[in-house]
């Protein structure tokens, strides 16, 4: 691929990520149901970049098992460490962090110097760490596009480029849209979960493709990778100081990587989802460390001896695999795992620059000063969006300087070598209330120093942008100043050495400065905040507190203190009611009431101040200094909430509020109470005697019709009474005003008015409908009457012409029952003669014609096939009646195709040589689900008309099986139907003209047509004009297994050499010139035969070797029953064929279950030659 190619697939691949970051910030993913703890904890995975993408197989190529610490810590702090991650996000949530830079300075006295300092060891740390991931999608997209054309412009060469803009301006569009950082990205969030997801899917995919494409599964993997030395060469190495300093950075930067901890503190936005997060993060890193072996392992074998570097091993096994497709995948994982970071690390460092370094600087200037009261919201999002671009083209610059000088895993591990120097800070800070601002500056400036001494230094060193004499001899010659031998120390790993004594050198200098050095009060307030931090989902324990000393009665005056004493003994006797507890004061309090007494305060004075009063009171300690102050803060952020929250509440209401003292003056309104009476500007005022009021509105008309000052001495004697009042006025304008007085405990009366005004118009217009609605039912109900007379008279009509249909339908019926008869008669005794014309011909046309002849040799073929079409017409006429009028029903079974197809290929074999044609038939072993004698009748005039419109070429027959269908084919080369013609052919008596002529009557294909239809079976055609007709019916296939197949004599081919000379033949019929026409054939054949046409005749002959039996014989006898006879008379079951012109399935199936073969009058003599010959081969 080429690297325009790959950078649009890039580009594609952020425009989806914007669609999931604007999905997520719109809630249009809220129909799939998504927990939002599962969101939060794959976003935790932003911790893997590319160093973690690729790096770890380079990694673990070169050195083992040093790559596994970079996964292992994590997996380590989150499972056995996660209560240092959950007090960070309880002090966050409870100081409103928005950075780890704000986190530390609001630790240490908010000190914005420890802000600043913070934000540029991040920076520090951040830039390389940016120009890794750039590094790596360079790297990426270089070796995929290695093999395409070098021949590129310019721009596309340098591919950082436009990578490092894309990812800028995705940056600013989801990380900087609102001022307050703390306000949770959700968008942005949904966009890291789904990049988390892809970098994972693409990793294991890469994985399984390694050990069930390359090797044979995991256990041919495993034997293979422990007999193989090159697989596992690396992995020989025991653990050395190198393992665990990396386990130490890993553990050290998954609590102060600015970008993690952005995401696991400031974008929580429910402390509970950490619960579950913390075992979908370890899984995540887990499930990736174990598919980095058979990765690195296959790269070992794959590339040995080629010199490529194992960090792109991820990519180029897909490519020597020539598997496009993953290596797209593979490409936008690692594209994921750099985007993802680089986002967020941008956002979280834009915040640290514009909050604590830019904007401080900038509202110094005079331009800011100016500004005093404006909104610097624009202003404030425009820093952090130049401090995005300022970071990404930093990076960038150092990418092209410094970064193609390290390997992707020596540069990550630097960056975290840095970061980590947070680390003493930021556990000291949670854990000892001793450390202060002082040692953090202390610690944090010393161990960045050692840091660049030990670490950077030689880095630059190594890369020849420094003289290397210092590595040597040391700084000015002293040896025990060497940057990678600190007094001596002697670590052969460097990073090990330089971490050691940048972290000892740290954690000294802020212990011991932190211990030589005073704090000020609001260094001890933030202290106590953050190790004293409270959980609001604990309550106190039972174990926690020592309570022998502490009665119910401290704690009723705790209660009283803050709730007052009315409102003490109310809550104190309705807590003892409902638990049934008698509380005497002077007994020890049980837990149940020390927890109520808590929550009671925690609604007055806040959860932390209301836990700090109640351990003070258990414990017997008086509250310090910084518990008092923070106990006063707390209380007033209560009391000023509660205030507002009230002052929000009464204004945000319809009802219009005034409240009195008990001296019966005003103290309280609402803004709706002055829209609803006018009163004049400045009437209205605190400590105002409402006696002025009620005269005022009395005098304006608002209190009714009477006296002025009987109005007012009747309000107020209501409100010295004290008793609630209710009243509704209609006012002067119109409107409907309810007042309701309710006293004060204490004294003093609260009231509240209410405009009814629409409430009224509305039980009006109710009962105006109410008495419409009456009115319309009256009409309606003696509507209803006069239509229900009407429904009598009409059901009672209706009632007689059912009678009469009921009458006419039997009539029908009966009428259509004496049809079938007839027509069942009409079929026997019309096809009766028939059938002796076609035997007497047959018998003729098998003599050769004597010379002379040939003329009435001629006329017979011609007498024959007239015959032949006058049966096949009547046949068909038959058969149409009886489907129209359905006395045909079909009686579907399972069988085996071959049952019907057999049978038709000898039959239609002999008609198509005669005519010259090639006819195919293809076999099938398919049982199918059908009317054996219906589908063989639709078979039979489909293959019939092939042939007879069919002048010259083939026929073919064939099935196509289709899911569960078998479709049967017949095919010819005949002259083709138009497509007008197509919608036509199945109705009756329709004939398409043809060139050769050929006869017909049009009803064929219309009993074809009925019959599917009643079968329920697709009837498809297709023809195209000159070329040919395929006609196919769609049959349903059972399983051939459960089939138990009736024995049934099949047909063979009549072109057999067969020889009838002496066989003994009986048959019997009731008509003699169909016996006189038989008895011909078959002495023609060579035949010994016998005729009779009554039943004790035939119970008289002697056993024949073959019987041919009408069915219909005299006096209501039947043939099978007579064959069942003769058998029992022979005792011999003889070979029998059932002759009869009735064509009710029940009659053929009765012949098959007691194995007697089954002709149809007329015969065809080349039928009843193939069925003889049948019945030969299977008794001989």
């Amino acid at each position: 691929m080429e690297a325009w190619q790959i950078l649009a697939i890039a580009t594609g691949y952020i425009g989806i990520m914007f669609a999931v970051a604007i999905a997520g910030d719109r809630h249009l993913d809220k129909p799939l149901k998504i927990p939002p703890a599962a969101v939060y904890g794959l976003a935790m995975a932003v911790y893997c970049t590319s160093w973690t993408y690729y790096g770890a197989v380079g990694r673990a190529a070169s050195s083992g098992w040093e790559y596994l610490p970079i996964y292992l810590a994590p997996i380590l702090m989150f499972l056995f460490g996660n209560r240092i991650i959950y007090k960070a996000l309880l002090v966050s949530k409870h100081q409103n962090c928005s950075s780890i830079a704000d986190f530390l300075a609001s630790r240490f006295g908010k000190r914005p110097g420890i802000a600043i300092l913070v934000s540029v060891i991040s920076l520090m740390a951040i830039i390389p760490y940016i120009s890794l991931q750039l590094k790596a999608v360079t790297a990426s997209i270089n070796v995929i596009s290695q093999s395409a054309d070098t021949s590129q412009s310019a721009w596309l060469e340098d591919t950082t480029l436009p990578i490092a803009f894309s990812m800028t301006i995705f940056a600013i569009l989801f990380g900087t849209r609102q001022v307050d950082v703390t306000e949770h990205h959700r968008g942005m969030m949904m966009a890291i979960a789904f990049e988390s997801i892809v970098k994972l899917l693409a990793l294991l995919t890469i994985g399984l493709f390694v050990v069930f494409t390359l090797f044979n599964g995991p256990q041919d993997f495993w034997q293979q990778f422990n007999s193989n030395s090159i697989m596992n060469a690396p992995f020989e190495n025991r653990l050395n100081a190198n393992f665990w300093t990396q386990m130490l950075l890993a553990g050290g930067a998954i609590l102060v990587l600015p970008r993690q901890f952005h995401i696991t503190v400031v974008e929580n936005t429910n402390i509970e989802h950490f619960n579950l997060a913390r075992w979908i993060f370890p899984l995540y890193l887990a499930l990736i460390s174990v598919v980095v072996i058979p990765i690195t392992a296959a790269g070992l074998v794959l590339f040995e001896g080629q010199g490529l570097d194992a960090d792109t091993f991820v990519l180029h096994i897909p490519m020597a695999s020539q598997n496009i497709w993953l290596t797209i995948l593979v490409f936008i994982g690692g594209f994921s795992a750099a985007t993802a970071m680089i986002v967020v690390a941008t956002l979280t460092m834009s915040t640290m620059l514009s909050n604590d370094v830019l904007l401080p600087l900038l509202l110094k200037t005079k331009r800011f000063k100016s500004r005093d009261g404006k909104d610097l919201s624009n202003a404030l999002i425009l820093i952090r969006r130049i401090a995005i671009v300022m970071i990404i083209t930093l990076a960038y610059f150092y990418h092209h300087t410094y970064g193609s000088n390290d390997a992707l895993s020596t540069i990550g591990l630097l960056a975290f070598s840095l970061v980590v120097q947070l680390v003493p800070a930021f556990l000291c800070g949670l854990y000892w209330k001793g450390a202060n601002v002082w040692g953090a500056y202390a610690g944090l400036i010393s161990g960045l120093a050692l840091w660049f001494f030990t670490l950077m230094l030689p880095t630059l060193i190594h890369g020849g942008l420094w003289e290397p004499q210092i590595l040597e001899t040391g700084i000015m010659g002293k040896d025990w100043l060497r940057p990678e031998h600190l007094l001596w120390f002697g670590i052969d790993d460097h990073l090990s050495h330089g971490v050691f004594w940048s972290l000892l050198i740290n954690t000294l200098a802020l212990v011991s400065v932190s211990k030589l050095t005073s704090t000020r009060l609001i260094d001890r307030l933030q202290a106590a905040a953050f190790v004293e931090v409270l959980d609001p989902g604990k309550e106190v324990s039972e174990s926690g507190f020592r309570r022998q000393n502490t009665t119910v009665s401290d704690l009723r005056a705790l209660l009283e203190r803050f709730a007052g004493v009315r409102r003490a003994d109310f809550l104190l006797s309705e807590f003892a009611r409902a638990h049934q507890l008698n509380l005497v004061e002077s007994a020890t309090p049980k837990l149940i009431l020390i927890r109520y007494v808590e929550r009671v305060l925690s609604s007055i004075i806040g959860s932390a101040s209301a836990r700090a009063m109640v351990h003070s009171i258990l414990s017997g300690k008086s509250l310090g200094i910084e518990e008092v102050v923070t106990f006063f803060d707390e209380t007033t952020q209560a009391i000023q909430f509660n205030q507002k929250l009230l002052s929000t509440t009464l204004e945000n209401i319809d009802q219009g509020v005034s409240v009195i003292d008990r001296d019966l003056k005003l103290v309280a309104w609402n803004r709706r109470y002055i829209q609803m009476f006018d009163y004049p500007e400045g009437f209205i005022r605190v400590g105002r005697p409402i006696e002025d009021l009620v005269r005022y509105n009395a005098s304006m008309g608002e209190c009714g019709p009477g006296k002025i000052e009987d109005h007012v001495n009747r309000r107020l004697e209501h409100l010295r009474r004290g008793t609630p009042h209710r009243f509704i006025r209609l006012r002067r304008d119109g409107t409907v005003v309810e007042m309701k007085g309710n006293p004060f405990p204490g004294g003093g009366f609260v009231t509240t008015f209410n405009d009814i005004s629409d409430h009224v118009r509305s039980q009006e217009a109710l009962q105006r409908a109410k008495e419409e609605l009456e009115a319309r039912v009256e009409d309606r109900t003696r509507t209803i009457q006069d239509i229900n007379l009407e429904l009598r008279a009409e059901i009672a009509h209706r009632e007689e012409v059912e009678q009469e249909l009921i009458h006419a339908r039997a009539i029908a019926e009966a009428a259509n029952a004496s049809k079938t008869r007839f027509l069942a008669l009409a079929s026997h005794d019309i096809l009766q003669p028939l059938n002796a014309a076609r035997l007497y011909t047959a018998s003729l046309l098998d003599t050769q014609p004597i010379e002379g002849e040939q003329e009435q040799h001629t006329i017979l073929q011609k007498l024959s096939d007239s015959l032949q079409s006058t049966e096949e017409l009547i046949s068909i006429l038959l058969e149409i009646a009886r489907l129209d009028d359905g006395a045909l029903t079909p009686k579907q079974e399972a069988f085996p195709l071959m049952d019907i197809l057999l049978p038709l290929e000898h039959e239609f074999d002999i008609i198509a040589r005669k005519k010259g044609l090639a006819i195919k038939w293809v076999n099938t072993r398919h049982h199918v689900f059908s009317d054996p004698v219906y589908l063989r009748r639709i078979i039979q005039n489909l293959v019939s008309n092939a042939i007879k419109y069919t002048s010259q070429g083939k026929v073919l027959v064939g099935c196509r099986h289709h899911q569960g269908t078998l479709e049967l084919q017949v095919w010819d080369t005949g002259p083709g139907i138009s497509k007008q013609d197509q919608s036509k052919i199945f109705n009756d008596f329709y004939r398409i003209e043809t060139t050769n002529h050929e006869q017909g009557v049009g009803l064929g294909l219309g009993v074809v047509h009925r019959m599917s239809n009643m079968l329920q079976h697709n009837l498809n055609i297709w023809s195209q004009p000159g070329k040919g007709t395929m006609f196919s019916v769609t049959i349903p296939i059972v399983d051939k297994k459960a089939i138990v197949t009736p024995f049934e004599i099949r047909e063979v081919s009549s072109s057999l050499n067969n020889d009838f000379a002496g066989l003994k033949v009986l048959c019997v019929d009731n008509q003699p010139e169909n016996l006189h026409a038989l008895e011909t054939l078959l002495t023609r054949w060579g035949c010994a035969t016998t005729t009779v046409s009554q039943r004790e005749e035939a119970l008289n002959e002697a056993m024949p070797d073959l019987l041919l039996m009408d069915y219909q014989l005299d006096h209501g006898q039947d043939g099978i029953t007579l064959t069942l006879d003769l058998w029992q008379q022979w005792k011999q079951q003889i070979p029998t064929i059932l002759i009869t012109a009735n064509a009710e399935h029940s009659i053929r199936q009765l012949a098959r279950e007691h194995g007697i073969g089954y002709l149809r009058k007329p015969i065809k003599p080349a039928q009843l030659r193939s069925l003889v010959t049948s019945f030969l081969r299977q008794a001989g």
